[in-house]
């Protein structure tokens, strides 16, 4: 016990500074799902996502974090990914799920002005679309980390030919009546609940 009543009045100055400091503490950022259009009636998409995060919700993928730096995955490890994503998101055009390949994953370093550098899964997937005329509209069922990191957020943008990107939808973790929210994503307006 401090005695001296200045060193007392030092130490809790100390340990209110102390405790602010980590109480504006930043979660990691959330899901970005990039869709573009793709040669031969192909839907491309980069998802991106924090691995910290990636780990809590999917223990079975800790193996990753020994991966290398801007290095591509190696295979077992990619098939696990390729398993967890596939439980945990699909593409759903005319009520048929689309089939969904993982082109590309790796880790990369990357920084955020709130959280500063962290390491980030960074995924290539594409899917056909059966002949479609139009890419969009299309339904999004995701929950990936979501289900396990509440406070884990996803944002989805329409990359253009030009490489500028639109937003389309941002939204967090739902469920109701026990089912996971998909979303209706479109052009010129925003994403819609299903």
């Amino acid at each position: 016990m401090i005695k001296n009543p200045i060193m007392r009045v030092l130490a809790l100055a100390l340990c209110v500074l102390l405790s602010t400091k980590f109480a504006n503490a930043h979660a990691l950022p959330g899901s970005e799902l990039t869709l573009t259009e793709q040669p031969n009636n192909t839907l491309g998409l980069k998802l991106s996502f924090a691995l910290e995060d990636l780990i809590i919700a999917a223990p079975v993928l800790s193996s990753l974090d020994g991966a290398q730096i801007d290095e591509p995955l190696q295979a077992k490890v990619l098939n696990k990914l390729n398993d967890y994503l596939h439980s945990h998101m699909a593409l759903i055009s005319d009520t048929q799920a689309l089939p969904i390949t993982l082109n590309h994953a790796e880790i990369n370093l990357v920084h955020n002005s709130h959280v500063g550098f962290y390491r980030s899964v960074r995924i290539e997937l594409s899917a056909p679309l059966n002949n479609r005329s139009e890419l969009l509209p299309i339904s999004l069922h995701y929950d990936v980390i979501m289900h396990e990191v509440r406070n884990h957020r996803a944002i989805v943008y329409w990359q253009k030919s030009d490489s500028a990107l639109v937003k389309l939808t941002s939204f967090s973790y739902k469920k109701p009546q026990g089912e996971p929210v998909g979303y209706v994503l479109k052009l010129r307006s925003k994403a819609t609940s299903l």
